[in-house]
């Protein structure tokens, strides 16, 4: 995809995003996007993603049943193979996901995935939310149950902020230009 003008002298949204600042240019007004290109910055969202989604995926991966029930509670999935296969696939999507953030090994395609889940994630907890404000006539800050995600029972304003910041923290991996503080294989030349 083609970074294409639109924003200030002709670069292109990644540029403007991680751009690193250099000395004695001006500034922009708006030096926000360039903590993204933080080395430590993007460091510390890897340690959060990974250490909040292996735990995730641990709290699940042994209770497949108990989490097909989270699942089917969205009214998203009824009882079926696509359930059941979800509440087994899923929680090793987590852990597999959070090792390649913290080891940095496939980091790009794990952000992408992990940036997909929590969008996901978003939108459901929103319906939840949403269809218990409907029938239950439940004010918004009052809503509380258990999303699934292995951490237990939170109310939904403060999953909903949690998740948006996941999403953020994964958008921010999976655009970054380069990572450091990876493993990666010792490539020697022929």
């Amino acid at each position: 995809m083609p970074d294409s003008g639109g924003f200030e002298n002709g670069t292109g949204w990644r540029e403007y995003l991680f751009a690193p600042r250099v000395a004695g240019a001006p500034e922009s007004g708006r030096g926000a996007g360039n903590v993204l290109y933080n080395p430590y910055v993007l460091l510390a969202f890897r340690l959060i993603l990974a250490g909040v989604f292996i735990y995730a995926g641990l709290q699940k991966i042994g209770k497949p049943l108990m989490f097909a029930d989270e699942i089917r509670m969205y009214g998203i999935l009824d009882r079926g193979p696509l359930l059941y296969t979800t509440a087994i696939v899923l929680p090793w999507v987590e852990i597999l996901c959070g090792i390649s953030i913290v080891t940095g090994i496939f980091l790009r395609g794990s952000a992408l995935l992990l940036l997909l889940l929590n969008a996901w994630f978003l939108v459901i907890v929103s319906i939840r939310t949403a269809s218990i404000m409907n029938a239950e006539g439940t004010a918004f800050s009052k809503i509380y149950f258990d999303c699934g995600c292995g951490f237990g029972v939170t109310y939904a304003w403060k999953k909903l902020i949690e998740d948006a910041f996941f999403f953020i923290f994964s958008c921010a991996l999976f655009l970054a230009p380069a990572y450091r503080f990876v493993l990666v294989p010792i490539r020697r030349k022929r």
